[in-house]
């Protein structure tokens, strides 16, 4: 190992090392005998989980790492070390490349060759390459022509004598969740030791890992932050500024400009200390922008504006990734990183200080992303001999101030995290009794003090022991436990791979080919080519052929003068017109100890130029379907705040250049005015159409699945996964409630369709007849949703949806893929929420 592990890493190393230790060798002196596995099983529930938890920056890889290689010395085991994403595969097999010499990384999608199998071989990969529904995003479950899939070489592996060991990196990000994932590690893998490595572990997500795998036991090492500080591996706190601005002029100033230009100055001002306190080291600024389309872009610009070059900047985003994102912390030509969240899970930059977030998240886990990314120490700074206070500390400006909720949250996590090594489980064991000094038995048993219970131990000689009972313990890294000889090797290799499916026998020739890969499909079974499967509307079933569309009237004047009445020209907006600047407090917060420091003062300050911007933004997002002329509302607009003017006796204000300056302040400072205007009075020009008819037919490349209620008689093609499963609920009705259904494909002109505040049309997914309904001529439209609240609203204003012939539209959610809720919106949260469990009786009152 390279790096010299700080004492108490290497405390915990060994409390690691020996625990394992002693599950691993009970379950060696058991392996030959004829109940193993049933008593490995009560072994490993006792013995066989460890929980490393530590702050980021603790150095857990590090430590996990020597475990594995310690371990692979006393015992013969193979390695699958699972990080929680692809982007930390690469980051976790360096440290392991780097530090143990002993270990082998290998990649597990392309080597999987059984014949070069050793103690020590670790396969870094996550559990989405092993463990997603979709088999072609899974290769390594595949066999090929050249190796085996994962199944059978972890099989083949555990027959040739191999303990396999599990590390779950990053376990509080939780695979449980993933019933897939899951499936792998406790079918498949079936692992004898399994080592959890978390930053802040929640008792919940703890307590279901054990219940779901029946543990009895999980062995604890937990390593404090305080640790951390007082080794230099951590800062001693992170500060968060936040940004307070009384409510009426909240809207006039960009708090994310605010945030960065912040972030910025404190970024200057650090790289200044490290120069003045003689570090060779440029400082990294992380930028997280928020999910709005052009974020990146935008905070670029602002970066440049502050003096930054192109090649000063880099961003990576899940989009648009980085190739070389790891080298980043390395290379100090870069002086800021734009991330979105990929970089928020596990990027480790010690030379980053201060973080600018954009985003608007709350919760315990926003702040663990946020904290974990500022905490580590360079390796430079820890040579000093004393480190200057402003480098002692990790900064974060928050363009959201809500988000400093999140961040205390994680600091409280992290602060309850105490130093802890854990004891052995005493709870059972496995001794050999020998026969000599126990003169009442005729052979050694195994013992487990839990059950108090006996059982014998085949194949003991006094005085020698058998080559077939050698423990896994006495055989070194590269031995082998079967105790055969050579000559009976091959052939039971042979067997071992033919039972495994990793030979193909050819019977025509009697000879044998490893991994092949050839089809057994015969010609007989070839799939039609260029065939065009056909599906008429059926006759059986009642429903219309034609359908009825909202659309918007184009009665362009009559919309404009609609929308400039409903514009709230109010006293509070006039008064706005006199302000050009305003200011703001910074507040500063060290969060690990809740220590507030003064506030300071910020002026902000936002030029005519900025106003004018924000006012075109708010002009055509307001209307982005382009309903109205823009220019004409424009010029509207100014017309009606010129009377307001002279109704209010403001004299000085009646220029057009001043009307102009005044209604760009306006719309820069309540962009959501225009836009509640504009929605309201195209809601009131909407007019019903008749849509075409329905097609007579629809064509199908490959034969569809029949359906007992769909106007064609089967499930179209176009189906995702929740739509597909909605619609066998339909045809699932036993109630007698559902009449027909039929889908509602979108930007077809036979579709039904209504217009929504902020796009044109919105084509709910299903068109459903429903006995006994009077609302709708009888018809309910029905949309299902993957998300049911997002960022931009679009699951909300979905959610308030009402056809102007059918009603109102029925949003449902496939709640964990088990039960279908309604959706319904909550006008006070404005959000969505499920609020009631779906059934056919529902839709008739609907």
């Amino acid at each position: 190992m390279n790096t010299v592990l700080k004492s108490f890493q290497q405390e915990a190393v060994n409390n690691a090392v020996a625990v394992l230790t002693e599950c691993l060798s009970d379950l060696a002196r058991l392996r030959l005998h004829p109940q193993y596995e049933q008593e490995r099983h009560e072994i490993i529930i006792y013995k066989g989980t460890l929980l490393f938890e530590a702050p980021t920056g603790i150095g857990k890889t590090l430590m996990a790492g020597a475990v594995v290689e310690q371990l692979s010395v006393r015992h013969r085991i193979l390695w699958f070390w699972f990080a929680p994403f692809s982007g930390l595969v690469e980051q976790a097999a360096r440290t392991l490349r780097g530090e143990f010499s002993s270990l082998r990384v290998k990649d597990l999608s392309t080597d999987r060759n059984v014949q070069d199998l050793l103690s020590g071989d670790v396969f870094v990969t996550t559990w989405a390459s092993v463990a997603v529904s979709d088999r072609n995003t899974r290769n390594a479950r595949r066999k090929t022509e050249r190796a085996p899939s994962v199944d059978a070489l972890v099989a083949y592996a555990k027959a040739q004598g191999f303990h396999i060991g599990v590390i779950i990196d990053e376990a509080h990000h939780g695979f449980l969740k993933q019933s897939q994932a899951f499936s792998f590690y406790k079918d498949v893998l079936a692992p004898d030791v399994t080592i959890l490595v978390t930053a802040t572990p929640k008792d919940s997500d703890v307590e279901a890992f054990r219940r779901r795998n029946q543990l009895e036991h999980i062995y604890h090492i937990s390593i404090s932050r305080q640790q951390g500080v007082a080794a230099r591996l951590l800062k001693d706190g992170v500060k968060v500024a936040v940004f307070k601005a009384e409510d009426e002029m909240r809207g006039l100033i960009d708090f994310q400009k605010t945030a960065l230009y912040s972030g910025v100055e404190t970024h200057r001002e650090l790289k200044r200390q490290l120069a003045a306190a003689g570090v060779p080291m440029v400082p990294l600024l992380l930028v997280q922008a928020d999910s709005e389309e052009g974020s990146i872009e935008t905070i670029t610009q602002w970066l440049k504006d502050c003096g930054f070059r192109d090649e000063q900047i880099r961003s990576h985003t899940a989009q648009e990734p980085d190739p070389h994102l790891l080298s980043i912390a390395h290379d100090e030509t870069v002086e800021v990183l734009i991330f979105k969240l990929a970089v928020a899970t596990g990027f480790d930059a010690p030379r980053a200080f201060t973080l600018v977030s954009m985003r608007t998240a709350r919760d315990a886990d926003f702040g663990l992303q946020i904290v974990g990314r500022i905490l580590r120490v360079d390796r430079r700074l820890q040579r000093l001999p004393s480190i200057p206070e402003p480098l002692r500390y990790g900064y974060v400006f928050l363009a959201d101030q809500r988000g400093q909720t999140g961040l205390l949250s994680a600091a409280e996590r992290i602060n309850s995290i105490r130093d802890e090594l854990s004891p052995a489980a005493p709870v059972i064991s496995v001794v050999a009794v020998d026969p000599l000094s126990n003169p009442g038995l005729p052979q050694p048993y195994i013992y487990t003090e839990r059950e108090q219970m006996i059982l014998p131990l085949p194949e003991f000689v006094p005085g020698r022991r058998s080559e077939s009972a050698k423990t896994t313990s006495e055989e070194g890294a590269s031995g082998s436990s079967s105790g055969l000889s050579s000559e009976n090797e091959t052939s039971l290799e042979n067997l071992l791979l033919g039972a495994l499916g990793l030979f193909d026998t050819d019977e025509s020739t009697n000879t044998s080919s490893l991994y092949s890969g050839q089809s057994t499909l015969s010609p007989s079974q070839s799939l039609p080519r260029h065939h065009l499967y056909t599906y008429r509307l059926r006759g059986d079933l009642n429903f219309p052929k034609q359908f009825k569309k909202a659309v918007v009237s184009l009665n362009h004047g009559s919309i404009m003068r609609d929308i400039v009445a409903r514009f709230p020209f109010d006293e509070k907006v006039l008064a706005i017109t006199q302000r050009s600047a305003t200011n703001i407090l910074m507040e500063e917060l060290e969060i690990f100890e809740r220590r507030k420091e003064a506030p300071k003062v910020i002026q902000a300050i936002l030029a005519q130029a900025e106003l004018d911007k924000l006012a075109q933004v708010t002009l055509f997002e307001a209307d982005p379907n382009g309903m109205v002329d823009v220019r004409d509302l424009h010029k509207a607009l100014e017309e009606r705040l010129r009377e307001e003017f002279s109704r209010a006796g403001w004299l000085h204000m009646l220029d057009p250049q001043s009307v102009r300056d005044s209604l760009h302040k306006i719309l820069a400072l309540r962009p959501n005015a225009l836009r509640k205007a504009i929605d309201e009075a195209l809601y009131n020009h909407i007019e019903v159409i008749d849509a075409q008819p329905i097609p007579d037919e629809i064509h199908s490349a490959m034969p569809l699945d029949p359906s007992r209620l769909n106007v064609y008689g089967v499930y179209p093609d176009d189906l995702n996964t929740w739509e597909r499963e909605f619609a066998e609920k339909l045809d699932s009705d036993v109630t007698n409630t559902v009449k027909w259904w039929h889908r509602n494909p979108p930007r077809k002109q036979w579709s039904v369709s209504l217009p929504l505040p902020g796009q044109p049309n919105f084509y709910p997914d299903f068109v459903v007849g429903v006995r006994n309904r009077i609302k709708g001529d009888g018809i309910l439209l029905i949309e299902t949703k993957r998300e049911y609240n997002d960022d931009r609203g679009n699951a909300q204003t979905k959610a308030q949806a009402e056809h102007p012939v059918y009603k109102r539209v029925m949003m449902v959610y496939w709640q964990k893929e088990e039960k279908w809720y309604v959706v319904e919106y909550d006008p006070i949260t404005d959000k969505n929420f499920l609020s009631r469990e779906f059934r056919y009786e529902l839709m008739t009152v609907y």
